[in-house]
């Protein structure tokens, strides 16, 4: 099935001599994409504050685990039991918090990344079309494109606007 579409893409390309074609490089337009690198700052900075509040929980939780461990020897079996009881609860509830924690960051993060995602696609068609180019290959490194004149080379241009319309 690859062939076929290759060999028909390549048919279309040879008998349309005229084909604007270009390529994008976007792991660098997403790298080097403003709005990509504040998403970055923002979720770093909520993730450094989900971690200090973890912290604030997690550092009286150890002193009552320590506390127990000092204690636990003069208790009696029933009130070990309950002591190990809630320290457990505690546990499960801090361990329950960080999953939250993390998985909170990580629909942000993937939320937040399919909008900029449809906001770039959306421009990369404008783009296209108001310069003239019938078909724009995206590729990430030189994993799609395996060879690319750099004058077919739009991601510059594209980063250029993307960057400038984004410090708007």
């Amino acid at each position: 099935m690859k062939k076929i579409l290759i060999i028909a893409f390549a048919f279309a390309l040879a008998s349309c001599n005229q084909t604007k074609i270009a390529y994008i490089d976007v792991e660098v337009l997403m790298k080097d994409y403003n709005a990509t690198k504040d998403l970055e700052v923002r979720l770093k900075a909520k993730q450094e504050v989900f971690a200090k509040e973890l912290d604030s929980l997690q550092g009286p939780f150890q002193l009552k685990v320590q506390e127990y461990y000092k204690v636990a020897q003069k208790m009696s079996p029933q009130q070990r039991a309950e002591a190990e009881g809630v320290l457990q609860q505690e546990q499960q509830f801090l361990q329950a918090r960080q999953q939250q924690a993390s998985e909170e960051l990580q629909k942000e993060n993937l939320e937040n990344s399919e909008a900029l995602t449809k906001k770039v696609d959306s421009f990369v068609a404008d783009y296209a079309k108001a310069k003239g180019y019938q078909l724009i290959i995206g590729t990430s490194g030189k994993g799609t494109v395996m060879y690319g004149d750099e004058k077919l080379n739009v991601t510059t241009d594209i980063l250029e606007v993307l960057n400038n319309d984004y410090s708007k």
